[in-house]
Protein backbone atom coordinates (compact mmCIF):
# COMPACT_ATOMS: atom_id res chain seq x y z
CA UNK A 1 0.00 0.00 0.00
CA UNK A 2 1.48 3.39 -0.93
CA UNK A 3 1.59 6.62 1.03
CA UNK A 4 -1.22 8.15 -0.98
CA UNK A 5 -3.60 5.42 0.17
CA UNK A 6 -2.58 5.99 3.75
CA UNK A 7 -3.07 9.74 3.45
CA UNK A 8 -6.59 9.31 2.10
CA UNK A 9 -7.86 6.21 3.84
CA UNK A 10 -5.79 5.67 6.96
CA UNK A 11 -4.42 9.13 7.70
CA UNK A 12 -3.95 8.42 11.39
CA UNK A 13 -1.43 5.71 10.71
CA UNK A 14 2.21 6.74 11.12
CA UNK A 15 5.05 4.90 9.54
CA UNK A 16 8.76 5.76 9.55
CA UNK A 17 10.77 2.69 8.56
CA UNK A 18 10.23 -0.65 6.88
CA UNK A 19 9.97 -3.86 8.87
CA UNK A 20 13.03 -5.28 7.16
CA UNK A 21 15.23 -2.36 8.19
CA UNK A 22 14.73 -3.04 11.87
CA UNK A 23 14.09 -6.77 12.12
CA UNK A 24 17.31 -7.16 14.06
CA UNK A 25 15.82 -5.16 16.94
CA UNK A 26 12.97 -7.53 17.72
CA UNK A 27 14.39 -8.72 21.02
CA UNK A 28 17.54 -8.87 23.08
CA UNK A 29 17.98 -12.60 22.61
CA UNK A 30 19.93 -14.18 19.79
CA UNK A 31 17.38 -14.59 17.00
CA UNK A 32 17.23 -15.89 13.49
CA UNK A 33 16.12 -13.28 10.94
CA UNK A 34 15.68 -15.81 8.18
CA UNK A 35 13.32 -14.45 5.55
CA UNK A 36 10.94 -17.16 4.41
CA UNK A 37 9.75 -16.63 0.83
CA UNK A 38 6.73 -18.84 1.23
CA UNK A 39 4.32 -18.82 -1.67
CA UNK A 40 1.13 -16.90 -0.96
CA UNK A 41 -1.88 -18.34 -2.77
CA UNK A 42 -4.51 -15.78 -3.78
CA UNK A 43 -8.18 -16.36 -3.00
CA UNK A 44 -10.39 -14.09 -5.09
CA UNK A 45 -13.61 -13.20 -3.30
CA UNK A 46 -15.97 -11.22 -5.51
CA UNK A 47 -17.34 -8.15 -3.76
CA UNK A 48 -14.59 -7.86 -1.14
CA UNK A 49 -13.86 -4.22 -0.34
CA UNK A 50 -10.95 -3.42 1.97
CA UNK A 51 -11.05 -6.72 3.91
CA UNK A 52 -9.63 -6.18 7.40
CA UNK A 53 -10.28 -9.47 9.17
CA UNK A 54 -10.82 -13.07 8.11
CA UNK A 55 -11.86 -16.23 9.91
CA UNK A 56 -12.13 -19.80 8.62
CA UNK A 57 -14.93 -21.65 10.39
CA UNK A 58 -16.64 -24.90 9.47
CA UNK A 59 -15.11 -24.78 5.99
CA UNK A 60 -16.34 -21.26 5.27
CA UNK A 61 -14.44 -17.99 5.01
CA UNK A 62 -15.91 -15.06 6.93
CA UNK A 63 -14.49 -11.67 6.00
CA UNK A 64 -15.01 -8.26 7.61
CA UNK A 65 -14.95 -5.55 4.93
CA UNK A 66 -14.43 -1.88 5.74
CA UNK A 67 -15.84 -0.65 2.43
CA UNK A 68 -14.99 3.03 2.58
CA UNK A 69 -13.48 3.26 6.10
CA UNK A 70 -14.38 6.93 6.29
CA UNK A 71 -18.06 6.43 5.45
CA UNK A 72 -20.72 5.24 7.92
CA UNK A 73 -22.92 2.28 6.90
CA UNK A 74 -20.54 1.16 4.15
CA UNK A 75 -19.11 -1.96 5.83
CA UNK A 76 -20.31 -5.56 5.69
CA UNK A 77 -19.39 -9.20 6.29
CA UNK A 78 -18.86 -11.68 3.45
CA UNK A 79 -19.28 -15.42 3.85
CA UNK A 80 -17.85 -17.61 1.07
CA UNK A 81 -16.54 -21.07 0.40
CA UNK A 82 -12.88 -21.57 1.29
CA UNK A 83 -11.91 -21.13 -2.36
CA UNK A 84 -13.75 -17.81 -2.48
CA UNK A 85 -16.72 -19.07 -4.45
CA UNK A 86 -20.38 -18.34 -3.71
CA UNK A 87 -19.80 -15.11 -1.72
CA UNK A 88 -22.75 -13.66 0.17
CA UNK A 89 -22.87 -10.25 1.86
CA UNK A 90 -24.29 -9.90 5.35
CA UNK A 91 -25.43 -6.83 7.30
CA UNK A 92 -25.21 -4.42 4.33
CA UNK A 93 -26.13 -0.89 5.38
CA UNK A 94 -25.99 -1.88 9.05
CA UNK A 95 -22.24 -1.76 9.75
CA UNK A 96 -19.84 1.16 9.48
CA UNK A 97 -16.30 -0.22 9.34
CA UNK A 98 -16.20 -3.74 10.85
CA UNK A 99 -12.83 -5.13 11.88
CA UNK A 100 -11.55 -8.03 14.03
CA UNK A 101 -14.69 -10.02 14.75
CA UNK A 102 -14.95 -13.23 16.78
CA UNK A 103 -17.35 -16.16 16.96
CA UNK A 104 -19.26 -16.68 20.19
CA UNK A 105 -21.08 -19.65 18.65
CA UNK A 106 -21.35 -21.02 15.13
CA UNK A 107 -24.11 -18.47 14.49
CA UNK A 108 -23.31 -15.52 16.78
CA UNK A 109 -20.43 -13.14 16.13
CA UNK A 110 -19.20 -10.02 17.89
CA UNK A 111 -17.79 -7.18 15.79
CA UNK A 112 -15.82 -4.00 16.62
CA UNK A 113 -17.27 -1.33 14.32
CA UNK A 114 -15.96 2.22 13.93
CA UNK A 115 -15.14 4.49 11.01
CA UNK A 116 -11.85 6.40 10.90
CA UNK A 117 -13.57 9.57 12.16
CA UNK A 118 -13.10 9.22 15.92
CA UNK A 119 -15.64 11.98 16.53
CA UNK A 120 -18.24 9.33 15.71
CA UNK A 121 -18.74 6.81 18.53
CA UNK A 122 -17.79 3.24 17.75
CA UNK A 123 -19.93 0.22 18.56
CA UNK A 124 -19.41 -3.36 19.62
CA UNK A 125 -21.96 -5.29 17.57
CA UNK A 126 -23.59 -8.60 18.39
CA UNK A 127 -24.97 -10.27 15.26
CA UNK A 128 -26.50 -13.52 14.02
CA UNK A 129 -24.88 -14.62 10.77
CA UNK A 130 -27.36 -17.43 10.17
CA UNK A 131 -30.29 -15.03 10.27
CA UNK A 132 -28.36 -12.03 8.83
CA UNK A 133 -29.60 -10.03 11.80
CA UNK A 134 -28.04 -7.44 14.11
CA UNK A 135 -28.95 -8.40 17.68
CA UNK A 136 -27.66 -5.36 19.54
CA UNK A 137 -25.03 -2.61 19.42
CA UNK A 138 -23.08 -1.37 22.43
CA UNK A 139 -21.77 2.20 21.95
CA UNK A 140 -18.25 2.57 23.37
CA UNK A 141 -18.16 6.15 24.63
CA UNK A 142 -14.83 7.85 24.04
CA UNK A 143 -13.68 5.18 21.60
CA UNK A 144 -11.08 6.20 19.03
CA UNK A 145 -10.44 3.19 16.79
CA UNK A 146 -12.14 -0.05 17.83
CA UNK A 147 -10.17 -2.82 16.23
CA UNK A 148 -10.12 -6.44 17.43
CA UNK A 149 -11.84 -8.91 19.75
CA UNK A 150 -11.16 -12.24 21.39
CA UNK A 151 -13.57 -14.51 23.28
CA UNK A 152 -12.29 -15.32 26.77
CA UNK A 153 -15.28 -17.46 27.73
CA UNK A 154 -18.93 -17.66 26.59
CA UNK A 155 -19.82 -14.59 28.65
CA UNK A 156 -16.65 -12.47 28.36
CA UNK A 157 -15.00 -10.76 25.40
CA UNK A 158 -11.90 -8.56 25.23
CA UNK A 159 -11.98 -5.62 22.82
CA UNK A 160 -9.09 -3.41 21.68
CA UNK A 161 -9.17 0.29 20.93
CA UNK A 162 -6.05 1.16 18.97
CA UNK A 163 -6.52 4.92 19.14
CA UNK A 164 -7.20 4.95 22.88
CA UNK A 165 -4.50 2.33 23.69
CA UNK A 166 -7.12 0.48 25.70
CA UNK A 167 -8.40 -3.06 26.19
CA UNK A 168 -12.04 -3.34 27.29
CA UNK A 169 -13.57 -6.35 28.99
CA UNK A 170 -17.18 -6.86 27.94
CA UNK A 171 -19.88 -9.06 29.46
CA UNK A 172 -22.12 -10.99 27.06
CA UNK A 173 -25.47 -11.75 28.66
CA UNK A 174 -27.29 -14.71 27.09
CA UNK A 175 -26.08 -13.70 23.60
CA UNK A 176 -28.48 -10.79 23.68
CA UNK A 177 -26.95 -7.93 25.69
CA UNK A 178 -23.49 -6.37 26.10
CA UNK A 179 -21.95 -4.29 28.87
CA UNK A 180 -18.43 -3.09 29.73
CA UNK A 181 -17.16 -4.51 33.01
CA UNK A 182 -13.64 -3.01 33.11
CA UNK A 183 -10.84 -1.61 30.98
CA UNK A 184 -7.04 -1.49 30.91
CA UNK A 185 -5.18 1.53 29.53
CA UNK A 186 -1.53 1.91 28.57
CA UNK A 187 -1.53 -0.82 25.90
CA UNK A 188 0.05 1.47 23.33
CA UNK A 189 -1.76 1.14 20.00
CA UNK A 190 -3.67 -1.99 21.12
CA UNK A 191 -4.54 -3.74 17.86
CA UNK A 192 -4.65 -7.52 17.29
CA UNK A 193 -5.46 -9.64 20.34
CA UNK A 194 -5.19 -13.40 20.94
CA UNK A 195 -5.85 -15.68 23.92
CA UNK A 196 -3.46 -18.51 24.73
CA UNK A 197 -3.41 -20.54 27.96
CA UNK A 198 -5.20 -17.86 29.94
CA UNK A 199 -2.99 -15.02 28.74
CA UNK A 200 -3.92 -12.27 26.28
CA UNK A 201 -1.30 -11.35 23.68
CA UNK A 202 -1.79 -7.92 22.13
CA UNK A 203 -0.06 -6.39 19.10
CA UNK A 204 0.60 -2.71 19.69
CA UNK A 205 0.59 -0.52 16.60
CA UNK A 206 1.25 2.96 15.25
CA UNK A 207 -2.10 2.75 13.47
CA UNK A 208 -3.87 4.77 16.14
CA UNK A 209 -1.50 7.68 15.71
CA UNK A 210 0.93 6.94 18.54
CA UNK A 211 4.49 6.69 17.15
CA UNK A 212 5.47 4.64 20.22
CA UNK A 213 3.50 1.61 19.01
CA UNK A 214 5.08 -1.58 17.75
CA UNK A 215 5.43 -3.76 20.85
CA UNK A 216 3.65 -6.96 21.81
CA UNK A 217 2.04 -6.98 25.27
CA UNK A 218 0.70 -9.68 27.56
CA UNK A 219 -2.23 -9.24 29.91
CA UNK A 220 -3.98 -11.59 32.32
CA UNK A 221 -7.64 -12.26 31.61
CA UNK A 222 -8.60 -10.55 34.87
CA UNK A 223 -7.02 -7.34 33.59
CA UNK A 224 -3.86 -7.53 35.73
CA UNK A 225 -0.21 -7.96 34.87
CA UNK A 226 0.17 -5.78 31.77
CA UNK A 227 3.71 -6.45 30.48
CA UNK A 228 5.71 -5.81 27.33
CA UNK A 229 6.47 -9.18 25.75
CA UNK A 230 8.95 -7.72 23.28
CA UNK A 231 12.22 -6.07 24.25
CA UNK A 232 11.96 -3.41 21.53
CA UNK A 233 9.73 -2.17 18.73
CA UNK A 234 9.17 -4.54 15.82
CA UNK A 235 9.96 -3.14 12.39
CA UNK A 236 8.24 0.16 11.70
CA UNK A 237 5.69 -0.53 14.42
CA UNK A 238 2.80 -1.09 12.02
CA UNK A 239 1.64 -4.30 13.67
CA UNK A 240 -1.84 -5.68 13.10
CA UNK A 241 -2.95 -9.32 13.39
CA UNK A 242 -1.64 -11.82 15.91
CA UNK A 243 -2.03 -15.58 16.30
CA UNK A 244 -0.43 -18.43 18.26
CA UNK A 245 -0.12 -22.09 17.28
CA UNK A 246 2.24 -24.96 18.00
CA UNK A 247 4.40 -22.93 20.38
CA UNK A 248 4.90 -20.11 17.88
CA UNK A 249 3.62 -16.54 17.84
CA UNK A 250 2.76 -14.90 14.51
CA UNK A 251 2.29 -11.15 14.12
CA UNK A 252 1.75 -9.19 10.92
CA UNK A 253 3.52 -5.94 10.05
CA UNK A 254 2.38 -3.68 7.20
CA UNK A 255 6.00 -2.56 6.79
CA UNK A 256 5.29 0.36 4.49
CA UNK A 257 8.35 2.36 3.48
CA UNK A 258 6.78 4.26 0.60
CA UNK A 259 8.62 2.30 -2.05
CA UNK A 260 8.11 -1.46 -2.01
CA UNK A 261 5.88 -2.14 0.99
CA UNK A 262 7.91 -4.89 2.74
CA UNK A 263 4.84 -6.28 4.46
CA UNK A 264 5.65 -9.40 6.47
CA UNK A 265 4.65 -11.78 9.24
CA UNK A 266 7.13 -12.28 12.08
CA UNK A 267 7.35 -15.72 13.65
CA UNK A 268 8.62 -16.10 17.23
CA UNK A 269 9.24 -18.96 19.58
CA UNK A 270 6.57 -18.40 22.22
CA UNK A 271 8.78 -19.59 25.08
CA UNK A 272 12.19 -18.13 24.24
CA UNK A 273 10.83 -15.06 22.35
CA UNK A 274 13.48 -15.63 19.71
CA UNK A 275 12.51 -14.64 16.19
CA UNK A 276 12.47 -17.82 14.10
CA UNK A 277 11.69 -16.37 10.70
CA UNK A 278 9.99 -13.61 8.79
CA UNK A 279 7.41 -14.60 6.19
CA UNK A 280 7.46 -12.16 3.32
CA UNK A 281 7.09 -12.00 -0.42
CA UNK A 282 4.00 -11.03 -2.37
CA UNK A 283 2.17 -9.55 0.61
CA UNK A 284 0.54 -6.14 0.94
CA UNK A 285 -1.53 -4.53 3.67
CA UNK A 286 -1.48 -7.63 5.90
CA UNK A 287 -4.28 -7.06 8.41
CA UNK A 288 -6.00 -9.37 10.94
CA UNK A 289 -4.74 -12.89 10.15
CA UNK A 290 -6.24 -16.26 11.03
CA UNK A 291 -4.24 -19.46 11.50
CA UNK A 292 -6.04 -22.78 11.03
CA UNK A 293 -4.56 -26.25 10.38
CA UNK A 294 -1.09 -24.86 9.68
CA UNK A 295 -2.39 -22.36 7.12
CA UNK A 296 -2.33 -18.58 7.60
CA UNK A 297 -5.30 -16.76 6.06
CA UNK A 298 -4.44 -13.16 5.23
CA UNK A 299 -6.80 -10.29 4.40
CA UNK A 300 -5.00 -7.74 2.24
CA UNK A 301 -6.77 -4.50 2.98
CA UNK A 302 -4.88 -2.62 0.28
CA UNK A 303 -5.66 -5.07 -2.56
CA UNK A 304 -9.07 -6.42 -1.44
CA UNK A 305 -7.67 -9.93 -1.87
CA UNK A 306 -7.50 -12.83 0.55
CA UNK A 307 -4.28 -14.83 0.54
CA UNK A 308 -3.16 -17.97 2.31
CA UNK A 309 0.27 -19.30 3.18
CA UNK A 310 0.93 -22.96 3.96
CA UNK A 311 3.37 -23.23 6.86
Amino acid sequence: MNKVYYAIVLSAFIFALSCSNNADKTNNNTASNTAAKKEAVTINVEGAAAPESVKLRNGKLYIANLGDPNAPADGFIIVANEDGSNPQKLFEGQLDSPKGFSFLTDDIIIIPDQVNDSSLTGNLVLANIKENKIITKLPIEGSKFLNDTVVIDPTTVALTDTGASTVYFVKVDNNSALSITSSVTGVVGANGIFLDNGVLYIAGSTFGGDPNGGDIYTLNIDGTGLTKWTASVLGAGALDGIAIANGKLYVSDWGVDGANNNACIYVFDLNTKNQLEKIEGSLSGVADIDLVNNVIYIPELSTSLIKKVQL
